[in-house]
């Protein structure tokens, strides 16, 4: 019986490490900055990148860049969250009004992260028309 209590509190450790691990990743990367290739591209500008952008900005890496939803790691994951966090925001919008605050504060995140997804690719892709261009 301890074995298997020391097994279960072992295995909530590492999932709660993995979690925190993986929040960390791409809360390090939303807070990189944006640069205005982003806001010449798609005319939103990153002061106001808001908690219902995620829709628009995962559109716009679609249509701009399409290979970007299938190698970027953790994308998928993000998307994810960002339904399950919205859905939660919906149910406590009235009810909960705190959780529906923090809610909308991880939506903003996960659209800030798809932002700067967006932000770099378009930087590697004029970086690699620019060597196009220079040969």
């Amino acid at each position: 019986m301890t074995a298997v209590l020391i097994l279960a509190f072992s295995v909530l450790a590492l999932v709660q490490f993995a979690i925190s691990q993986w929040r960390m990743i791409w809360l390090t990367t939303a807070n990189q900055p944006l640069s205005d290739s982003l806001r010449a591209a798609t005319g939103i500008e990153a002061e106001t990148i808001g908690p219902n952008d995620f829709g628009k900005l995962l559109g716009l890496c679609d249509e701009l860049s399409p290979s970007l939803t299938k190698v970027t790691p953790w994308l998928g994951e993000v998307r994810g969250y960002y339904r399950v966090v919205e859905r939660l925001e919906a149910v406590c919008r009235s009810i909960q009004p705190a959780i529906s605050a923090w809610a909308s504060g991880e939506m903003k995140i996960c659209s800030r992260y798809v932002a700067v997804l967006l932000d770099q690719n378009l930087a590697l892709d004029l970086d690699e028309r620019a060597a196009v261009r220079s040969t």
